[in-house]
């Protein structure tokens, strides 16, 4: 079985709001985008490509709009959708919730609904909110929720801030997207890390897309400014070194699978938390084969390849 952690779906009623607010042909992140296009043609394409299940969520920019109504009306209306997909495919999908996080309130109760009433999988958080970084502190109180809860959490680059940075011609050659994504991730589990979230919440447990950025080949440096630099003292406030949270974290393959980025993540975390994901339906069918090609390339063994295919993936999600 091939379970896909890193899929989206974007429900048809939120795509006429974005583009009301003028994302155009090209999309919020600069491909088109498209509604969703149904769960029997998703998964005949699923079958084309031989994939079993895949977890839906969205991606860029998930339910984060300056307007806090208009990002709790367009969380309720996506997580309604994904998980009525879910609900009626339970065999192929699984589902996670978008939180709007612009309000506590609204994003607490959403929590709450999503995993209480809607029995969603899980949740997908961007990493920021409306270029605010998700590891600020207000967001203790959600965080603290969602560990109480041991909700699975996939943590998707946001790009808002990687384009704040930039300058325009670097979003238009994809510098934002292929660089800047990268970099959003790893800043922000840096962040946490440093700052003892994952210290402090121990059941907080993140999915991070595209082998979780660029983190898993400059985390050695990381444990260096822990262990000896002088500046590092407030970090060495931790009891442990960066590198012993981010093992928590698992890293999923999209965009991520030659053979060079597989080797930096299983350095760090091991062939137990990495998963299989193609980024479906951002990338070309041919992406999703070549990263199942080089999975079976590598020389894992059928033990570690059924791991990286659908155990780990069961550990994180109890439904599989």
């Amino acid at each position: 079985m091939k379970v896909d952690v890193h899929a989206h779906c974007y429900p048809t009623p939120y795509m006429e709001e974005l583009y009301k607010m003028g994302v155009g042909e090209e999309g919020w992140v600069g491909v088109k985008i498209d509604g969703w296009e149904g769960a029997e043609a998703r998964i005949a394409k699923m079958d084309q490509l031989g994939v079993d299940v895949q977890v839906l969520g969205l991606s860029d920019p998930n339910v984060y709009f300056p307007d806090a109504g208009l990002s709790n009306a367009l969380a309720q209306i996506t997580n309604d959708f994904i998980a009525d997909v879910a609900r009626q495919h339970p065999r192929r999908f699984l589902a996670l919730a978008s939180i709007p996080l612009t309000n506590l309130d609204h994003a607490m109760a959403e929590l709450t609904r999503a995993m209480d009433t809607l029995k969603m999988d899980g949740i997908v958080l961007g990493t920021n909110v409306n270029q605010g970084p998700l590891s600020d502190d207000m967001y203790l109180p959600f965080f603290e929720e969602v560990d109480r809860r041991k909700v699975p959490v996939v943590l998707h680059p946001i790009r808002s801030i990687a384009e704040s940075v930039m300058p325009k011609e670097d979003s238009s050659l994809g510098v934002a997207a292929q660089v800047g994504f990268l970099f959003e991730t790893t800043r922000v589990i840096a962040q946490m890390t440093f700052k003892g979230t994952f210290e402090r919440f121990q059941n907080l447990t993140f999915i991070l897309p595209h082998s979780g950025g660029a983190i898993p080949f400059i985390c050695p440096r990381w444990d260096i400014f822990y262990h000896s630099r002088p500046e590092g003292h407030r970090l060495r406030k931790l009891p442990n070194p960066p590198t012993h949270y981010l093992k928590r974290h698992y890293y999923d393959t999209a965009l991520s699978y030659a053979h060079s980025a597989l080797q930096c993540t299983l350095a760090l975390a091991g062939v137990d938390h990495v998963c299989f994901g193609t980024d479906h339906p951002f990338t070309a069918d041919f992406r999703a084969r070549d990263t199942i090609e080089s999975i079976e390339a590598y020389g894992f063994t059928a033990e570690e390849k059924e791991k990286i295919y659908f155990r780990n993936a069961q550990r994180l999600f109890p439904r599989l």
